[in-house]
């Protein structure tokens, strides 16, 4: 073998290394970005869940919301920011756990609260009229899993036997 041959082979393996690493950096941005997302969202769940929570801590706000939103009663508001603070939380979840950042397992255990929250009996009044402020496949999946409860709502807000198991 000459010199111009193995000059030709380390020009190869060069190059082969250096598209090796270019797919390295490409799925290290990829997992980076995704990170950074995930921290976006998990802050901006925190900002939302305070705000609520101060909203609800303070009557002379609370009573301002429940005047906005035309409810009739402080408790329907303070439901409504319960609710509101946790499916902000689960609407979180969801989305993280679709792009694969949430475990399967932890994201079960959210279902299941999912599950609980819909099948309580002020759920109907909560989730027809703050539906639409969450994202369309949020949507659709808790009004799969309402529908999967069925038309009574469970006074005690437990997880209805008759549910069917995921993927059914």
């Amino acid at each position: 073998m000459d010199w111009n041959a193995i000059g030709a082979v380390g020009e190869i393996l060069g190059a082969i290394a250096v598209v090796a690493t270019l797919f390295y950096l490409t799925k290290q941005i990829h997992q980076s970005t995704k990170v950074a997302r995930a921290n976006l969202s998990k802050d901006l769940f925190l900002t939302s869940r305070e705000a609520i929570w101060d909203l609800a801590a303070n009557p002379e706000l609370t009573e301002i919301f429940a005047e906005i939103r035309g409810y009739e009663d402080l408790d329907e508001t303070r439901r409504t920011m319960f609710f509101q603070s946790f499916f902000r939380l689960y609407e979180v979840v969801f989305t993280l756990h679709r792009e694969g950042l949430v475990d399967d397992g932890i994201y079960e255990s959210y279902l299941t609260m999912i599950r609980v929250f819909a099948a309580s009996k002020h759920f109907d009044a909560y989730w027809s009229v703050t539906r639409r402020q969450f994202h369309s496949e949020f949507r659709a999946y808790v009004d799969e899993q309402r529908a999967m409860i069925g038309s009574e709502p469970i006074e005690t807000g437990g997880v209805p036997e008759s549910l069917p198991a995921e993927g059914d």
